[in-house]
């Protein structure tokens, strides 16, 4: 899997806390040993992986203390490092500067920047993540019915990432509405994305009118 180190960015930096909302598609797993080692995006200074609940996040926000974005995560599960346990962000792309330099100041998130397509044919919702004209993921799905709200998603208690020499632990908090939603393609280029085209996912979770609180973090 090609990795790249997102650019020098000079903007305006804004501190946590941030209160974020929007809307989303989750998709659950359970990532093998295997998977996560050839194509996680795993680095040693993440730490141990310990496996659990890892997830594939597509995010548009609204409102945040940058203005709008969109973003694309891997979570690849559970990481033990500096004595916590807790889950990591290992590849994420967002679609704005000032997140990419604010997410790794303020959190340790590694992110980098590319472009959001997001289009609805009725039921069927579709986004597509592309490098100028190269798409890294696209994925086309269609909501269910039912709804019911949800507080503090599992991924996100707490989140602990270590960047440029220093560790982050944040305990997120989010509430909002979710959907149970199917998948109907999925397409990713593994030289850039972890290559999820191929693992059925656990369950599939459209996210709705959702709250999402990052706090100041603890350096440890």
């Amino acid at each position: 899997m090609m990795m790249t180190d997102a650019p020098a960015i000079e903007t305006h930096l804004a501190p946590p806390p941030w209160k974020l909302r929007g809307d989303g598609l989750i998709l659950l797993y359970n990532f093998s040993a295997n998977f996560v080692r050839s194509q996680g995006a795993v680095t040693p200074s993440m730490g141990r992986w310990l496996g659990g609940l890892g997830a594939v996040i597509l995010a548009d926000y609204a409102d945040s203390a940058v203005g709008p974005y969109r973003e694309l995560l891997f979570v690849p599960g559970r990481f033990e490092l500096a004595g916590k346990k807790a889950h990591s962000i290992s590849k994420i792309y967002v679609s704005s500067a000032a997140s990419v330099a604010n997410g790794r100041a303020n959190w340790g998130i590694p992110k980098e920047q590319a472009d959001f397509h997001r289009s609805d044919d009725g039921d069927a919702q579709s986004w597509r993540v592309s490098l100028g004209e190269r798409d890294l993921f696209r994925v086309t799905y269609t909501p269910g019915r039912v709804a019911f709200r949800a507080w503090t998603w599992p991924f996100f208690a707490p989140l602990i990432q270590h960047l440029d020499g220093q560790t982050f632990v944040t305990r997120i908090s989010a509430h909002g509405v979710l959907k149970l939603a199917q998948v109907q393609d999925l397409q990713v280029d593994p030289a850039y994305f972890p290559g999820v085209a191929g693992i059925q996912p656990m369950g599939v979770l459209r996210a709705s009118r959702f709250t999402l609180t990052f706090p100041k973090p603890r350096i440890v």
